[in-house]
């Protein structure tokens, strides 16, 4: 299975995260997508980002923001993954993350399942030549919409931390998504290959590869 790259002229429901991505190279992806094609309420935006320097920049334009405007936007919280703010009309939590690294295409491919696989983004190698502004782009796994839409949990690639994985699909089962047969056998045979008496067994139960993905 791939992942597509689409223009956003087709998603106007996801156009008020814009205000989000003003100000830094940062892009959303993760959970916050299935919510929204869902007509849910979000309450945290995962925020991601192709390098450390980029965090940096996104960090420090917050804390202005934070300065400039203390009743619109406040810190949250702080860990050695996430640096967070609120943004109090939107009662909205944006946690950007600095765990990992790398391009919205690559980032979401290593996610768990397909239905958390969406990412908006400026594409900063297309240039509106009117606006001389980078263009909006959305990338999500090809069944990503199909699979939302059945409430079916699918592995398609990799499963870096099979027991966080195990843990987030008892997690979605209360929301009435079950995984499929395949996703099963996945889920059985890597689980399969853990000892709990590994040193480092009780830091997977908790491990994630990336803290605050909804």
């Amino acid at each position: 299975m791939s992942i597509v790259v689409r223009d956003i002229y087709n998603y106007r429901q996801i156009w008020w995260l814009d205000k989000f991505l003003i100000g830094h190279k940062g892009y959303i992806a993760g959970g916050c997508f299935k919510n929204i094609f869902n007509n849910e309420k979000v309450n945290d935006i995962d925020m991601f980002f192709e390098c450390e320097a980029d965090f940096k920049d996104a960090q420090k334009y917050f804390e202005k923001q934070i300065e400039e405007k203390p009743s619109e936007i406040r810190f949250s919280y702080e860990n050695k993954n996430v640096w967070a703010v609120y943004f109090v009309k939107e009662k909205v939590r944006v946690e950007l993350v600095r765990k990992t690294f790398g391009k919205p295409k690559n980032m979401i491919s290593d996610f768990d399942f397909t239905i958390t696989k969406f990412a908006y983004y400026k594409n900063y190698d297309n240039f509106d030549e009117d606006e001389y502004l980078a263009v909006y782009e959305v990338a999500f796994q090809e069944d990503f919409f199909e699979h939302l839409h059945t409430k079916r949990l699918v592995i398609d690639d990799v499963l870096p931390y099979p027991v966080s994985t195990f843990n987030r699909m008892m997690k979605y089962a209360k929301y009435g998504y079950q995984p499929c047969r395949e996703t099963k056998i996945i889920m059985i045979t890597e689980l399969a290959k853990l000892s709990i008496d590994d040193k480092d067994f009780e830091e997977q139960l908790g491990m994630s590869f990336y803290d605050g993905m909804d």
